[in-house]
């Protein structure tokens, strides 16, 4: 759930407070679908960098556009996406992880959910395969072998970036001593960073723990167990929601069955995740690629929706992408 910040059409602010509080936020990514000028009619999506959250938003902007609407994509830390969803400077968020989000979800007013667009998901410390084999399945058998995670002498599980919903779960399980995890740390980093780490400690034969999740590539590149958690500190079996300010039907009202609409398989959010850190392509060129393959997903969240034009919403798409062919 984790990414690098490299990704090229993004702006990353370093005063998001700052922004937050004067009503402003640094501008990711704009289209032009026609859709009436002003802020008011400008879609506003939030994403974190997370390659997950990048490709889905991308997807679902570019839809949007094709619609006919004006967008944004603003890349923001978790907790600022839902000030900026709270204070209506964001409209949408696509990738809310539940029930890790939870507490940021319940720090917040006029946020609303949308729908489950994901409901078979996993969020919880890894290990690889060795560690797996040798009796480490469970949360509560890392103390047991904690000598074998050690980094420089300490324990250590390898987190993604600051802010990161997962990592908290692994601090408070920390400062709380939860499964006897008093004496570890976190080493907190971007998704490929940690994936680094991980083919580093694998390379030279060592034992890794990380935050990791399904769906992701790392399932299949990795032999790894995602660890059991009995005392339910991650809160128990995940899912992702799609967010949107309260006011958002009435902004937006022709765009609201979309999003209930908007929902993918574990395949397609695999897929997804792939194409965003191994293909290459700019984000935006990943979610057109993948619009043009898999009309059979599209036209069933375009079922009953229309350009603002009035035209078919399946069908402004499909001119959409034939004119960016």
């Amino acid at each position: 759930m984790g990414g690098d910040g490299r990704y090229g059409r993004y702006v990353r602010a370093a005063l998001l407070g700052l922004m937050l509080t004067v009503g402003a936020f640094a501008l990711g990514a704009c289209g032009g679908g026609g859709g009436a000028e002003g802020a008011n009619d400008t879609v506003r999506f939030g994403t974190v960098d997370w390659p997950e959250a990048i490709a889905k938003t991308n997807v679902a902007s570019t839809i949007v556009d094709a619609l006919g609407y004006e967008t944004e994509i603003q890349e923001l830390g978790v907790p600022t996406v839902f000030q900026g969803l709270e204070t209506g400077d964001l409209d949408v968020f696509v990738e809310a992880w539940f029930p890790t989000m939870q507490t940021n979800f319940d720090a917040v007013d006029n946020v609303e959910s949308v729908t489950t667009n994901l409901d078979d998901a996993t969020f919880s410390i890894a290990v690889n395969q060795e560690a797996c084999d040798a009796g480490v399945r469970s949360h509560e058998d890392l103390a047991e072998f904690a000598d074998r995670f050690e980094n420089n002498g300490t324990p250590t599980v390898y987190g993604l970036e600051p802010g990161n919903d997962g990592n908290q779960v692994v601090l408070d399980m920390i400062d709380n001593n939860q499964y006897g995890l008093g004496d570890w740390e976190i080493v907190e980093s971007s998704t490929n960073g940690m994936l680094s780490e991980v083919d580093r400690r694998v390379g030279d034969g060592e034992w890794v723990a990380w935050t990791g999740w399904e769906p992701h590539w790392m399932n299949s590149r990795y032999d790894m167990c995602l660890l059991e958690d009995p005392e339910e500190a991650w809160g128990g079996p995940s899912h992702v929601e799609t967010l949107v300010n309260e006011d958002f039907t009435e902004k937006f009202p022709d765009l609201y069955p979309f999003f209930e609409q908007m929902t993918v398989s574990q395949d397609i959010q695999r897929d997804l995740i792939d194409r965003i850190d191994n293909s290459g392509e700019e984000p935006q060129q990943v979610a057109l690629d993948w619009l043009r393959e898999n009309p059979q997903a599209t036209d069933r969240w375009l079922e009953g929706i229309e350009a603002t034009n009035g035209t078919d919403g399946a069908e402004a798409l499909r001119t959409y992408l034939e004119e960016r062919s």
